[in-house]
């Protein structure tokens, strides 16, 4: 629990620090989005190198003015102090995209693993992630969502959003581990069909051995065709090697 002279936000029992005033030994104020929120250096400075050369450089100065805070807003800021402060809110897919871009933003490069792990928990691996990813520098979730995306045709993915937001190299990517997927899949065809052709020249074979006789014609070594016994000893045979046939591991695929 927090100390009461904390400035906190209860939410579903967990209390979640709010940053308005001082509290527990703040020695900074943050300016972003024409907000201020009281931090630490110490807790700032472990997670953003970017954040702490300028705190450094700010010497005697307890306020530090937080640079590209355009396209952002109060809630988005405080969203990401809660984060990296305990009791640390969860990372959901309500926030982990901005969470990723403010994470990129300051170098927060714990904060931005721990997105890319959730991100590749708990999201399918669109091509319109795929570009949230190379556009983010998550090589972990791009690797990913580039053989994920392997298994469409191009002209399924030509008709896919944000298609032609595909970085150049990446889209090579995808399509050489999308060849190498197809070069495999040839040659478990290839297996196939030379273990489908020697199954059919064993079936072949089975009319000229004993094993495709009855038992009474087995002792002259071949069946005859006059004699039902044979052809149910032949049939017999037959459906043992269509068994093994299509029981083969060899054509599983992936």
């Amino acid at each position: 629990m927090a100390s009461s002279s904390s400035d906190v936000l209860v939410t579903e029992e967990v209390e979640y620090p709010t940053f308005t005033k001082a509290w527990e030994f703040s020695d900074l104020v943050l300016v972003a989005c024409e907000k201020k929120f009281h931090v630490h250096k110490a807790v700032i400075s472990m997670w953003s190198p970017t954040l702490k050369c300028q705190i450094l450089a700010l010497g005697d100065k307890t306020e530090l003015e937080v640079e590209g805070c355009d396209k952002l807003s109060g809630d988005d800021f405080l969203q990401l102090l809660q984060t990296i402060y305990p009791p640390n809110k969860h990372i959901s897919e309500l926030n982990v995209d901005k969470l990723v871009t403010l994470a990129n933003q300051f170098n927060m490069f714990e904060l931005l693993r721990r997105c890319e792990d959730f991100l590749i928990k708990n999201k399918t691996p669109t091509l319109i992630l795929l570009v949230f990813a190379q556009d983010q520098n998550l090589t972990k979730l791009l690797a990913k969502c580039i053989d994920y995306c392997s298994k469409q045709s191009i002209e399924e993915l030509k008709k896919t959003m944000n298609f032609d937001k595909i970085a150049p190299q990446n889209l090579c990517n995808l399509l050489e581990v999308r060849c190498l997927k197809m070069e495999k899949k040839l040659k478990r065809s290839e297996m196939r069909s030379w273990e489908l052709t020697c199954t059919l020249r064993a079936i072949y074979e089975s009319w000229n051995k004993k094993e495709g006789a009855c038992v009474t014609h087995r002792r002259n070594g071949m069946h005859q065709e006059n004699c039902n016994d044979c052809l149910h000893a032949i049939r017999r045979q037959i459906d043992k090697l269509c068994e093994l046939a299509l029981d083969n591991p060899s054509d599983q695929s992936d």
